[in-house]
């Protein structure tokens, strides 16, 4: 914005203003007219915020790191049960007499059909009798009701605890997806309370009750217990995420707010790996739990250090407060002093609607085919993300935690590629072409595993199509965004949650598809990715700089006065 401290009157400060396009009149227009107009770049790079502490500096890098953080717990908690709800080899436990007997021998003479009824033993039976194959054998079974289970791979889990095979087999995916509807509904309320009572407050109080649940799940003695837990869990996850996310590209402008957005999911395939390396050394589900709460408690001294969204308190009318955080901002980042500062922030007036948002708008006009897309589209990328994150243990690829590993590091490089992808090839392109990718690579895995049976060629077409959909999940979220006017902009982009939100609940469930044919679950997700991929064609492309939409009027009380305030503070 050139230098701040030759901007010594207020006069100088809007005609400078309106020279670099700051102040933009903006026509009113109805969704019915609005059918071919072009993009219009906001120029957003250009407001006080950025004028005061610049685009990126010392300051929002050491901010946006701490952010970054608080994507660690919350993986953590959503990847566990990938190792604590595997579902094992189990089977009828053997009778004291007969503690001697080898396991398989006392499988093949028990338990002929399955591990949930046991031969009724006759009376004086031996387990040498057993072994030497003189024991009699009745025709007669019961249920079984204490079990053992093969610990090789992973420890005690939740289901080795609350034996929840056989009849209660179906209450594994229970918690899951009980936790799952959480996330999904925490997705949809999540950033409207942020708008409402500011990012720092729901981070950090949500940071406070996910540890506290965390804490509360190593107290649990019973599964209606843990479910319940895990339900709450899923609903303050996701508010931690949307508040850490929304907060740190809050504090960057120009390009940096692609960058800042899409670094902040670097944590994930490093939460990952940590998750699968603290299964190998912890056979209990609640060492483990244990030793993952701890990081997400230290995070809560960060309330001294992290500010609140000075464009939000701009937003709101907290000008005071905004101008306390970005002197020491500027100060961090060598700025100097900064002369006319309250002139500047002066001309921030908070927003006042003479209409409030509502949902019937995603459903007008040119918005209604947007938000149609974006419905299939987060269903069909939502599935195949997780549906390939959470299901690795189904795939029964020898070492679990090692292919946990390899395809967690796969989304590294995939993150740091939809940077450059995002400023060089736009955005439907790309999301067209990874979806596709992932769902070719689903379909290779299948065809080649029934060829050759070679579990590495499994993981190769796996490592494809977790690298290509990894990087679908960092773009979708930024589209998303262009895509709906600043008025109804959150709006949309929580609605968009809701799609995602029953795809999370279908996961658990996708692997049920097998009873019907092995390879079901690996072909619904390519052809959902497939789909996804060929409906993001539908929808207009936005390139340039992060914020470049169109403006377009979705009945704003806005219509017809000047604007100054960062789109990122509503």
């Amino acid at each position: 914005m050139g230098d701040v401290n030759k901007l010594n009157t207020l006069p100088d400060l809007m005609r400078k203003c309106f020279k670099m396009g700051l102040f933009k009149i903006i026509p009113s227009q109805g969704l019915s007219k609005e059918k071919h107009q072009e993009p219009v770049e906001d120029n957003e790079q250009d407001d006080v915020v950025t004028a005061v502490i610049g685009n990126y500096g010392r300051w929002q890098l050491l901010m946006t790191f701490l952010l970054s953080l608080f994507s660690f717990p919350c993986t953590f908690h959503i990847y566990l049960p990938t190792f604590t709800a595997k579902m094992t080899n189990f089977w009828c436990r053997r009778p004291d007499n007969l503690s001697s007997l080898p396991l398989d021998h006392w499988i093949n003479y028990s338990q002929p059909i399955d591990a949930c009824y046991v031969r009724v033993l006759p009376a004086g039976i031996t387990a040498e009798s057993i072994m030497n194959y003189t024991a009699p054998i009745l025709d007669s079974f019961q249920k079984c009701t204490e079990w053992d289970y093969d610990r090789s791979e992973v420890g005690d889990t939740v289901i080795s605890e609350w034996n929840l095979v056989c009849d209660k087999a179906n209450l594994t995916v229970l918690a899951e997806v009980v936790f799952l509807v959480g996330v999904g509904v925490g997705g949809v309320i999540g950033g409207w309370i942020s708008d409402k009572f500011g990012r720092k407050k729901i981070l950090m109080g949500m940071m406070v009750a996910q540890s506290a649940l965390a804490i509360l799940s190593l107290l649990v003695r019973s599964y209606l217990q843990y479910v319940v837990v895990r339900l709450f869990m899923g609903l303050v996850s996701v508010s931690v995420v949307y508040a850490a996310f929304v907060l740190s590209v809050e504090l960057v402008g120009g390009p940096w707010v692609t960058i800042a957005g899409v670094c902040n999911f670097f944590p994930l395939p490093l939460a990952y790996v940590i998750v699968s390396l603290l299964s190998m050394i912890m056979p209990n589900w609640r060492d483990i739990q244990l030793a993952l709460t701890v990081p997400g408690c230290f995070l809560i001294a960060l309330w001294f250090v992290l500010p609140e969204s000075p464009r939000w308190l701009l937003s709101v009318g907290r000008t005071q407060e905004a101008k306390v955080i970005l002197e020491k901002a500027a100060k961090f980042n060598n700025k100097g002093n900064v002369i006319d500062l309250d002139k500047m922030l002066s001309l921030y007036k908070p927003e006042v609607r003479k209409e409030e948002p509502s949902v019937t708008m995603l459903f007008k006009g040119y918005l209604m085919k947007r938000t149609l897309c974006l419905f299939i589209t987060w269903f069909s990328m939502t599935i195949a993300y997780y549906g390939l994150v959470l299901n690795i243990g189904k795939f029964n690829m020898g070492d679990l935690h090692m292919t946990s590993i390899i395809l967690a590091l796969v989304e590294v490089p995939a993150i740091a590629l939809s940077i450059p992808i995002l400023f060089k090839a736009g955005r439907r392109m790309p999301i067209f072409a990874s979806m596709f990718i992932c769902g070719a690579a689903c379909i290779a895995s299948e065809l080649l595993s029934i060829s050759f049976n070679d579990e590495w060629i499994m993981i190769s077409c796996l490592m494809v199509g977790k690298f290509a959909i990894a990087t679908t999940n960092m773009m979708l979220p930024i589209f998303t965004a262009e895509l709906y006017p600043t008025i109804i902009r959150n709006l949309g982009v929580g609605a968009s949650q809701i799609s995602s939100g029953f795809a999370l609940i279908c996961i658990p469930y996708l692997w049920e598809l097998t009873k019907l044919n092995i390879h079901l679950p690996m072909g619904t997700i390519a052809a959902l990715s497939a789909a996804g991929g060929t409906i993001v064609l539908l929808l207009p492309d936005t390139v340039g700089s992060s914020k470049e939409m169109p403006r377009k009027s979705v009945t704003s009380p806005c219509n017809g006065t000047f604007t100054v305030t960062d789109d990122r503070g509503h």
